[in-house]
């Protein structure tokens, strides 16, 4: 399959590309389900205590709601401004912010790294380009992605010893392999598809190869090299190596952990037994820093992908993680994400308990772990997180408007967070979340 044009030019990579979207069904058929249109508000009137909900007694939950935290703000400038330098091509000056960044292990408050923020904007306008030639079988009005992929091959050239640009080219041919298959773990891919996919993402190995990431000192090299993974015949060898490697450079981190654990998952290249095995392990590895953390970031993604995890996770170490994790970063980004994830999860053991499927101790500590981190850390709502985890932290959110997702969030962290307040707000008494904690007042 021909990827690149032998002719050598140098076309300007399209600056008004127009952002492709991906409509896979089931995708869509999952969020018709998670953002079915709200209740309808009860009726005035209604004087029964039995008979209220969240619903009737919001106005005496007084807790903020943040729809543009900082670190959405910092992510989308970070992005932006890698988009800008890779339109002006002003590489030198790219090369030296991404290396900058990625040396300081520089990151927002919610873990992704500045650098890899960087690597997206600066390859973006490429990748969205071959996305949109790929969903409508043509290139946008103006747009030739065999061009943005051509100059962007050239620029190993002019930058032969920059391991900032080839992590730049081989993150766009990852993202285009992957544009083609689709980011879902299934089998069923069209024989073309996966050409094109392994045929990319052995462009991106051979970029990687020549730098490594313990001699450059690099988590963003080391994390490229786990972003390549599925490309291999069997990841599962080498899955658990590079992902040790990659925490080790950046412990601090929990994204990768996090990664890991979804690349354990069953319907990926691992099993549950695996999965909790692994999360022992770098619980051990990283304690002196977070304690039994690491033990719920393995496990974090994981559970609401596939929450039949839960038949196998040991609960009590699991919520002891979320109190150490909580403790070492207690920011309201990981206070609204163990919130939501424990919230989600108690949802379906509630679901599961009548069918025998689970300990019936599980709802009970999911509930307790719940109410723990919302009178202990919670003081602020941030509704994108919670609308995330409706869709189990998924990247199917583009399919829908970043206002829209917002909105279910909002709508679904108020009904979990008055529900721990429930017989207080009944009794008229008016609940107030504030940054030195939570009081509630009698009428």
């Amino acid at each position: 399959m021909k990827f690149f044009f032998k002719e050598r030019t140098r076309k300007r990579t399209p600056q008004n590309v127009r952002p492709a979207s991906a409509f896979a069904a089931p995708a869509l058929r999952k969020l018709n389900e998670a953002f079915a249109p709200a209740r309808a508000a009860p009726a005035a009137g209604r004087s029964s205590d039995t008979q209220q909900t969240y619903r009737d007694l919001l106005t005496r939950l007084q807790i903020p709601v943040n729809a543009e935290t900082p670190d959405q703000v910092e992510s989308e400038d970070t992005r932006a401004q890698g988009q800008f330098l890779a339109r002006q091509e002003r590489w030198e000056e790219l090369e030296d912010l991404i290396r900058t960044h990625d040396q300081n292990r520089a990151a927002t408050t919610s873990g992704a790294p500045l650098s890899e923020l960087m690597l997206f904007g600066a390859r973006a306008d490429v990748v969205r380009a071959a996305e949109h030639a790929l969903l409508h079988g043509k290139p946008a009005s103006d747009a030739d992605f065999f061009h943005g992929i051509e100059a962007m091959e050239y620029l190993l050239e002019d930058f032969a010893d920059s391991y900032p640009i080839a992590l730049v080219v081989a993150h766009m041919h990852i993202d285009i392999g992957w544009a083609w298959r689709g980011a879902i773990a299934k089998d069923d891919t069209r024989e073309i598809n996966r050409e094109a996919f392994h045929s990319h993402f052995a462009r991106a190995t051979e970029i990687l190869d020549r730098f490594c990431p313990k001699i450059h000192h690099s988590s963003a090299l080391s994390a490229a090299r786990c972003a390549l993974l599925p490309g291999l015949e069997d990841p599962t060898k080498a899955l658990c190596t590079e992902y040790e490697s990659l925490i080790a450079l950046d412990p601090l981190n929990p994204r990768h952990m996090r990664a890991l654990g979804n690349y354990l998952l069953p319907r990926w290249y691992g099993d549950f037994d695996q999965l909790d095995l692994q999360a022992r392990r770098i619980a051990a590895q990283t304690y002196d820093i977070w304690g039994a953390g690491a033990y719920a970031w393995v496990w974090f993604d994981s559970l609401l992908v596939d929450p039949s995890g839960l038949e196998v996770i040991e609960i009590e170490y699991f919520l002891d993680g979320v109190s150490d994790a909580l403790k070492r970063r207690g920011d309201q980004h990981a206070a609204n994400l163990m919130a939501a994830h424990l919230y989600r999860s108690w949802q379906y053991a509630r679901g599961q308990y009548d069918t025998g499927a689970l300990n019936s101790d599980l709802p009970p500590a999911l509930r307790k772990g719940f109410d723990m981190v919302v009178h202990d850390h919670l003081r602020e709502i941030h509704p994108l997180i919670w609308g995330h985890a409706e869709i189990g932290f998924e990247n199917t959110s583009r399919v829908i408007s970043k206002e829209r997702l917002s909105e279910k969030g909002r709508d679904v962290a108020l009904q979990a967070v008055a529900m721990p307040f429930m017989s207080s707000l009944k009794a008229g008494q008016t609940v107030h979340f504030t940054p030195e904690g939570i009081t509630q007042a009698n009428p």
